[in-house]
């Protein structure tokens, strides 16, 4: 464990802002050895150190660095992590290790390494054993000849994409403030995003550092830039590059092409450019066409991109000229994307599919996580579910007063349309409330009103709370009425029938085709059903990583959802994932679903996190007892809104 003083902390941590949009608190502990009090602690002096050129601020357990005099900042964090003194650690001995060969045009002897490093020669040996490792992905290799040294061999192309994907302090050096001023006209002229000007920044600086080493890019099948001498990106980034050469000597067109790589690959601008000035090209608009097919035929949900069609189609544009000249991007919340949108992180893997069936891409995380926010857009402005209610009920018990601050909230969710009427818990009677479509009331209402009822606290989570309206629509959309706060739809459609104990002796696929044969018999799905649904799972498997399996398909000619659940006795392991429960669903043909699947996918994206509650049942074998630990795991996360 490498003992970190202050300084060195604080030197990180600028490092880590610098590099990254986020950085969470708890990776900082782990990589500091130090607890989040102490992180907390150098966050503050960092900030004093700042002034009033920049902050740092947490939000959600993620800190991002807030710039508001760019150039005195850059002083300050500069300073700051020159500042650091730690050189012995393996990490840093790595760093300065792979920036001495990448600059180097000539081997380097062992002992000049050692004597700049100022470690022995054994543990140089070491530290290059390591290296290797990360210079595999690269193409990249440390070999040495006696009596002359050790030199990094490879393309000038995979040594720059090392640079740019292994962001670091120790491998990036700032431009200076004529160089700065320069990218940053070019970055308002051309309408580029802050964090597309900080990696064309990047960009710039390597080709200035490297091409005065005089290892110029080459046009190759590595890289290729017949495609990027052609776009009008290219012709901006050439007025700049004239520019440069007064600094850097002569460029040629493999490098300017290299220069054009981040404005190509640009995240979407803040303020998108006009259709006249940079129209989406056909192809795009064709993608988000197909993507949108390939949803409805999978999932059996009309899904619209028109209201995001510029925002996605740029996006998309971008995001595959990223994969295509293996510029990775990092995002920090992958996580919480998954957490908190789990159906558009679905549609985000049948985008997947298209792409690489068009063009031959693979998506990677990152990238999908980020497509997923688009879907996740059209997902929660959906506002079919809330067009049905016409009348809704506020019953309050603590004064009109409150009532109306409630109104006030429910404003920004319910359609204009909505009625609102007011009413005192005291005076409120159950014949009076069953003319409303809606209830939200501070107090418990007898379970005998059958209008669905949504409690709700005088101050509330909007966004929480219009996804509780959604799953009450959906229910009141499969015919289910009463007021429980804790009404499950999974415990709604789930009976006897479909039930099952699955065989541990049976692989994943032989327990659904069970399941599937099972259903048919019954004819509770169409004759097509299992091939349909086993050609898309040899696709791509539909299992969370918590140990939960949701295979689905469409259910020709039937108006009724089909929902059975399967239930493994022990731990079954299905390639990387292990799974506890599969829940197999008949999505009706004729019906719009994207409700039902949305509160589905959230139902067992809860109980996937409740893992007491996957021990428990794989322990029990009969339905009514999983209705119940369902029921009781709900009710264990429901409170009022």
């Amino acid at each position: 464990m490498s003992r970190y003083t202050q300084t060195d902390r604080l030197s990180i941590i600028v490092g880590e802002l610098r590099k990254k949009e986020f950085v969470s608190i708890e990776d900082l502990t782990k990589e500091l050895f130090v607890t989040e009090r102490t992180i907390r602690n150098d966050v503050t002096a960092l900030n004093h150190e700042f002034g009033k050129t920049a902050e740092i601020q947490l939000n959600k357990g993620q800190y991002a660095i807030h710039v508001y005099r760019d150039q005195a900042y850059r002083s300050i964090a500069e300073a700051l992590t020159k500042d650091q003194k730690t050189s012995d650690s393996p990490e840093n001995r790595a760093k300065r290790l792979i920036a001495q060969l990448l600059a180097a045009s000539v081997p380097i002897t062992m002992d000049d390494l050692s004597e700049q490093l100022s470690v022995s020669r054994s543990t140089l040996v070491n530290d290059l054993t390591r290296l290797r490792v990360t210079l595999d992905s690269y193409e990249l290799v440390i070999k040495g000849k006696p009596n002359q040294g050790i030199q990094l061999q490879g393309s000038e192309w995979h040594k720059r994409l090392y640079i740019l994907q292994n962001n670091d302090h120790v491998l990036d050096q700032p431009l200076d403030n004529k160089m700065h001023d320069l990218v940053r006209q070019f970055a308002v002229t051309f309408s580029l995003a802050e964090t597309t000007e900080r990696e064309f920044a990047r960009y710039v600086s390597i080709v200035l550092r490297r091409s005065a080493q005089n290892p110029l890019i080459q046009n190759s099948d590595d890289f290729d830039q017949s495609y990027i001498v052609k776009t009008k990106e290219y012709e901006r980034v050439n007025t700049l590059a004239d520019q440069l050469e007064k600094r850097s000597g002569s460029l040629s067109a493999a490098e300017r092409a290299f220069l054009t790589i981040p404005v190509l690959g640009r995240r979407s601008p803040v303020h998108l450019p006009t259709a006249t000035a940079a129209p989406l090209p056909e192809s795009i608009l064709q993608l988000i066409k197909d993507i949108e097919q390939r949803v409805k035929e999978q999932l059996n949900m009309e899904v619209s991109f028109n209201k995001i069609t510029k925002e996605l189609g740029y996006h998309l544009m971008f995001m595959l000229n990223r994969l295509v000249f293996g510029v990775s991007i990092r995002n920090s919340l992958m996580n919480e994307v998954h957490e908190k949108y789990p159906l558009a992180c679905e549609i985000a893997a049948i985008a997947h599919e298209v792409i690489d069936e068009r063009y031959q891409i693979q998506v990677t995380d990152e990238e999908l996580s980020y497509l997923a926010y688009y879907f996740g857009i059209v997902i929660t402005e959906n506002q079919e579910h809330l067009r049905r209610l016409k009348r809704v009920a506020i019953v309050c018990d603590t004064g009109r007063g409150s009532a109306r601050i409630i109104a006030m909230q429910l404003n920004k969710i319910l359609p204009d349309h909505v009625e609102k009427e007011l009413f005192s818990s005291i005076a409120v009677t159950k014949d009076l409330l069953e003319h409303f479509d809606m209830i939200f009331s501070t107090v418990p209402l007898p379970s005998t009103v059958q209008t669905p009822v949504i409690e709700v606290n005088d101050i509330f989570d909007e966004r929480e709370l219009a996804q509780e309206i959604k799953k009450r629509c959906a229910l009141d959309k499969l015919q289910i009425k009463g007021n429980q706060t804790t009404t499950s739809i999974i415990n709604r459609l789930l009976n006897d029938d479909q039930f099952y104990v699955l065989s541990d002796q049976k692989s994943y696929s032989e327990n659904l085709v069970f399941m599937i044969n099972h259903l048919m018999k019954k004819q509770l799905v169409d004759s097509g059903f299992k091939a349909r649904l086993l050609k898309r799972e040899k696709m791509r498997a539909s299992i969370f990583d918590q140990g939960i399996a949701f295979p689905h398909t469409i259910n020709l000619g039937s108006a009724e959802i089909v929902l059975s659940v399967g239930i493994y006795p022990t731990k079954q392991k299905i390639g990387e994932n292990e799974i506890r429960m599969i829940f197999l669903l008949g999505i009706p043909e004729s019906r719009h679903n994207e409700t039902l699947l949305v509160q589905l996918y959230e139902e067992m994206i809860a109980l996937a996190k409740n893992q007491n509650l996957l021990d428990k049942a794989s322990e029990e074998t009969t339905c009514s007892e999983i209705r119940r630990l369902i029921k009781k795991s709900l009710q264990q996360q429901h409170q009022p809104y």
